[in-house]
Formats: structure tokens, C-alpha cells, sequence
């Protein structure tokens, strides 16, 4: 007999066991029974597995496992007698909650098969968001340091030669990747701040410029290298539009629901619920 090596909670050592006499229980085809297993009388069905987990209605080994899972749960749940109200309450909204979501779910998938994304619309956002991608990309290092004398001699130092952007930046800098020698790679001209993105901008490839006033010190920053912004591709792009367009439409049907539908603020007193025209009313009325 193996020896744990730490002590198993009563539930799980509980849950252990019951896996164990269900085991080799062996379970209907789908194609024979829709009901799996019955548990103190309880009938576990090839649905409920299927709910709990859909590779259930088509997987013997995950079905056999959901429904074990499922067993377990019911043997508990057969063991409590003594349900508070609260408790019960919460199981009830929960249900009600699953039960929602369910149909829910069910709505949305039926309105976008209905209402599927053109291959125009693709292209046509596609198109967009390129044109709204920054022009140019800046392979940037840069350091910060505390106060602007020191900013200032270290730009000196840097100038001359004396000594090299990344050791100072390891040595000196409080910003971002000072550990990595300042290297901040490629960045946008919506990444950068705009202090920093003016200043790069008038610089060639290897120059340094700086003090640069920022929130949490001064900065110095040295341009390696400049790009245009690369595009990428609409088959790379394509999953990710179509998932937004899909987002957007139903969301716009959701508001569309909304606005036919009668929703009430039950959580607010009825008079202001009602809005002040209908609180004169009812106070005129009250004069009469």
C-alpha cells in the first residue's frame, strides 16, 4: 500500500473512492439508451452529460468521466438533509440563472447564422483599420534619470563617446527595461509618449537627444532604427475582424431588444422611477 505523502481532505479521499466503485461501470452506447446511469434513483442522462461537458455526446472516454463526475455530485448532494432557506434560495436563482444563459446563448448563435458577416464588411473593416495604423515605427532605446543635471551629463558623456548608451542605462535608469539597456524595440507613434515621440521623430538612426521633462524624471533617448509600419494581411487579420463584427451586431440587436422591451427599475422608490413630470401630476392631483 502506498503511503500519502500528505493528508487527502475527507471530500476528495470521499470523491476518490466513488470514482473507483464506478470505474468499471459500464455505460450505454448513446445509440442505445439516452440514460447513462441511475444513482439512489436518480437517472443521470446522456443530456445532462452533454451539457456538463459537449465532448460527452460524442467521447466514451469523456463521457464516462462526466457521468462519473455527475455520480459523484448526486451521492452528495443525496447526502445533505439539511438545506437552509438562503441556501436554497441561491440554488433556485442559479438555476434560473444556467437556464438564462442557456437560451441566451441559444438566441445569439440563431441571429448571427441568420445575420452572418458579408466578406464586404470584412474587407471594408479591414481597410479601416489600416488606415487608422500610425505611418512609422522607432526602434527606441532610452533611460531616465532623476534630476536634469544628471540627465544632462550623462547626454555629455554619451556624446563623446566616453561612454556607451546600454551599460549607462543599466547602471543609471529608473524607467522602463532599464535592466535590458533601456531597449524598448519597436514602438508606434501612438506608444510612445508624446514628448518622447516629438523629439524622436527629428532624430536619424544612432543619435541621442534629451533632456526630455517626463512625469517621473528626465529622459534621454536614442533612436536605432526606423520603419514604416508593416501590414499585415487581411487573411491574418480576418479571424479577429469577423469576431468583432459578430460582437458589434449583436450587441446593436441587444440594444435594438432594449428598446421594444419593458424594463423596469424595481430597486428605485416609484415616484422617482416615475420622473418628476409624473410626481407634479400626482401632487396636482392631491389639490384638487
Amino acid at each position: 500500500m502506498t503511503v500519502p505523502t500528505r493528508r487527502q481532505h475527507p471530500l476528495h479521499a470521499a470523491l476518490g473512492a466513488v470514482a473507483i466503485c464506478l470505474a468499471g461501470f459500464a455505460l450505454a452506447s448513446p445509440a442505445q439508451a439516452q440514460d447513462l446511469l441511475r444513482v439512489n434513483g436518480h437517472v443521470i442522462t446522456l443530456e445532462q452529460a452533454a451539457a456538463a461537458n459537449p465532448a460527452a455526446a460524442s467521447n466514451p472516454a469523456v463521457r464516462q468521466q462526466v457521468t462519473e463526475q455527475l455520480a459523484q455530485q448526486q451521492l452528495l448532494a443525496d447526502s445533505t438533509t439539511d438545506v437552509a432557506a438562503q441556501v436554497a434560495a441561491r440554488i433556485k436563482a442559479a438555476q434560473v440563472n444556467v437556464k438564462r444563459q442557456a437560451l441566451a446563448q441559444l438566441a445569439a448563435d440563431q441571429y448571427l447564422q441568420a445575420h452572418p458577416v458579408s466578406e464586404a464588411e470584412v474587407e471594408a473593416e479591414y481597410h479601416k483599420l489600416l488606415s487608422e495604423q500610425p505611418a512609422q515605427q522607432y526602434w527606441v532605446r532610452w533611460m531616465v534619470l532623476k534630476s536634469p543635471e544628471q540627465a544632462q551629463a550623462t547626454l555629455d558623456a554619451l556624446r563623446t563617446g566616453k561612454q556607451g548608451f546600454t551599460a549607462q542605462a543599466v547602471e543609471q535608469s529608473i524607467g522602463q527595461n532599464a535592466e535590458l539597456g533601456g531597449a524598448l524595440g519597436w514602438q508606434s507613434e501612438q506608444s510612445l509618449p508624446a514628448a518622447v515621440l516629438g523629439v524622436v521623430r527629428k532624430l536619424k538612426a544612432g543619435q541621442v537627444a534629451g533632456p526630455i521633462a517626463l512625469d517621473d524624471g528626465y529622459a534621454i533617448v536614442q533612436l536605432v532604427a526606423q520603419r514604416s509600419t508593416p501590414k499585415p494581411t487581411l487573411a491574418q487579420l480576418k479571424p479577429q475582424i469577423e469576431q468583432q463584427l459578430r460582437s458589434a451586431a449583436l450587441q446593436q440587436h441587444v440594444q435594438e431588444l432594449a428598446k421594444a422591451a419593458k424594463i423596469e427599475n424595481l430597486t428605485q422608490p416609484a415616484a422617482a422611477a416615475a420622473g418628476p413630470a409624473a410626481v407634479d401630476k400626482e401632487a396636482n392631483h392631491g389639490r384638487k
